[in-house]
């Protein structure tokens, strides 16, 4: 189960789709498909957005009211005409969601290769601690595919990258629930380039139903929408659809 307060990277090369992280731990980097998200204070408005410091409740029984600390109209608006209920009770934090693709494990000395010592795992931490100090470094990568703001998740890309040296940490379970309740995120990883799509694609809707305790009508969800993105490619379909199924 993720640590709320344990962050388990720091990013250190950023782009508006995707991040860089260096892993707080070597060898032990977030897994393959699993969600991760970065705090951020989205504090300036959005195109379109006003900022609300001073706006009066609506009426409580209105979907499209709001309040100061909880949003905007537009905000509101994207989730209603989402499908999603607005939960008054639980606030999102701001955040930019991501799905890790990639990790890697090399030398901080541009250009040097590591070389083999010829010894166990012990002994080498024994011996050589300072590889694990200061010689080696697990970086991962992640696809960004949405970022919560106001009181909604918004399933598209931030309008401005997550910034360098700032922590990421691996979603809750309740978390990649919400993120997840609309299949939008799909077509962001099917159409991802740098990363190998179909295994990501079939790990993070493992990931996703993991977290809802094993649910198939989630699964069968997914699969239909990947049959919608999919169906000129039934190849394809196939094989991440093998994937996802034990």
């Amino acid at each position: 189960m993720a640590d709320e307060n344990q962050f388990v990277g720091e990013i250190i090369e950023a782009s508006t789709s995707e991040f860089t992280a260096e892993s707080y731990t070597l060898h032990a980097p977030p897994r393959f498909g699993s969600f991760v998200k970065i705090p951020m204070d989205m504090g300036s408005p959005e195109v379109g957005e006003e900022r609300t410091s001073n706006v009066e409740p609506l009426d409580e029984g209105d979907p499209f009211a709001f309040r100061a600390a909880e949003g905007s109209f537009s905000a509101d608006f994207d989730a209603v005409m989402g499908g999603e209920r607005i939960d008054r009770s639980t606030p999102i934090q701001p955040a930019i969601y991501a799905v890790v693709y990639s990790a890697t494990t090399t030398s901080t000395e541009t250009g040097k290769q590591p070389r083999a010592y010829w010894k166990d795992e012990d002994e080498l931490a024994r011996e050589q601690p300072q590889l694990a100090e200061w010689l080696l470094m697990t970086k991962f990568q992640a696809a960004i595919i949405g970022y919560a703001q106001g009181n909604s998740i918004r399933q598209y890309l931030p309008p401005l990258p997550p910034k360098i040296h700032t922590h990421v940490f691996e979603c809750t379970p309740e978390e990649i629930v919400r993120l997840t309740n609309r299949m939008d995120f799909l077509r962001t990883l099917v159409g991802f380039r740098n990363a190998p799509s179909d295994e990501m694609v079939a790990a993070c809707i493992r990931e996703a139903c993991f977290a809802r305790g094993g649910d198939r009508e989630f699964t069968v969800s997914a699969g239909k929408e990947l049959a919608n993105l999919l169906r000129e490619d039934y190849e394809r379909l196939h094989a991440i659809v093998r994937r996802i199924l034990p």
